[in-house]
């Protein structure tokens, strides 16, 4: 039994870890790029367009697009988590 308690915790550490280098990644490519234009006001304005999960992953998509920054699919969807913990708290779809 505290075999498979300690095997449950180290799923949770590593896991946290994981998320935590990840939502790490996707603060530093905001901050770099991003928070020059977009400031807390954008994510908290009325109009909001990314309404759920999959409109916030595109709108990162398309503002990257536009600022010809060539993220790759693991960047967006860094920024994406990032900003989806820091402002949206939209349920992430099942894997």
């Amino acid at each position: 039994m505290t075999r498979h308690w300690r095997k449950c915790l180290w799923v949770l550490a590593l896991y946290g870890t994981c998320a935590t280098a990840q939502s790490g990644r996707g603060e530093l490519l905001y901050t770099t790029y991003c928070v020059t234009c977009h400031t807390e006001q954008l994510h908290w304005r009325e109009k909001q367009v990314a309404t759920n999960w999959t409109r916030l992953v595109a709108e990162v998509r398309r503002w990257q697009t536009n600022g010809n920054l060539d993220w790759s699919r693991d960047d967006i969807d860094a920024v994406a988590r990032y900003l989806n913990i820091l402002h949206y708290h939209h349920q992430l779809p099942e894997k």
